[in-house]
């Protein structure tokens, strides 16, 4: 199947880029990434990794935050307002 359609240049200059950094033509990029979109599952799976692996990066070295006390999450000490 065959499409066209009408990009804002700035859309079209990201796609270009990111099939550039893959170091594929942009036409093998653009059926990649519809393929992505267009695969519930996979799609679905992983994110869910992706997901998984930001919160372990995030959690990574949190042991050794400070406890902070009850009074550090009300309003007045996060705004300032009293």
């Amino acid at each position: 199947m065959t499409i066209t359609l009408e990009l804002k240049p700035e859309i079209e200059a990201r796609l270009v880029a990111q099939a550039r950094a893959e170091g594929v033509p942009l036409d093998a990029y653009l059926q990649k990434v519809i393929e992505q979109a267009t695969t519930p599952e996979a799609h679905r799976r992983l994110a869910l990794e992706e997901f998984e692996a930001a919160l372990d990066a995030l959690a990574e070295g949190s042991e050794s935050l400070p406890v902070l006390p009850p009074e550090a999450y009300e309003r007045e000490s996060i705004y300032g307002d009293g």
